[in-house]
């Protein structure tokens, strides 16, 4: 491989990944979703790195990490009126320790992915709904497929600048 490939591919990789990332945008703000939980769900399936099993695993860890956001609310606005100010502690401690256990699962057995759901979850400041939950599952699963089409993009593009210079 000559000294000019390597750029060329750089910045062949970065704008497929870019194109990718734009239409995943485009979609996600047209379809009225919040764009960053796609993007905490594309951070959440690239944990797994190349494998698409283990990015779709961390996509379904995620979307349970959504959940577990929704039930931690609703777990601290009903322990309120009896602890007050250690309701809000004692739900995240237990939401902490069920993630982390979790970790021992065959499949699903990224705490990162757990908490980037959680954190979608919270940062969107929607109330503990199904309806929440389906469109930030939405935007997250948007994102995973956007990284696995970014995963894909890349590859061609690597495979095909290679092709040109050899």
């Amino acid at each position: 491989m000559s000294s000019d490939q390597a750029p060329v591919r750089f910045h062949a990789v970065s704008l497929s990944v870019a194109a990718v990332a734009a239409a995943a945008t485009y979609g996600t703000n047209t379809a009225m979703l919040p764009a960053p939980a796609m993007f905490l769900g594309w951070v959440a399936f690239d944990l797994a790195g190349p494998s698409r099993r283990g990015g779709l695993a961390n996509t379904g860890a995620f979307l349970l990490g959504l959940t577990f956001g929704a039930g931690t609310a609703l777990t601290a606005t009903a322990l309120t009126p009896a602890l007050g100010v250690l309701a809000t502690p004692l739900a995240v401690a237990g939401v902490v320790v069920l993630v982390l256990s979790l970790r021992a699962l065959p499949t699903l057995n990224n705490p990162l992915a757990y908490f980037l759901g959680l954190t979608s979850f919270f940062y969107s400041g929607l109330a503990p709904t199904g309806e929440t939950l389906f469109i930030l599952g939405a935007a997250g699963v948007i994102g995973g497929g956007a990284c696995a089409l970014a995963g894909l993009a890349q590859g061609l593009v690597t495979r095909t600048t290679e092709a040109r210079h050899a």
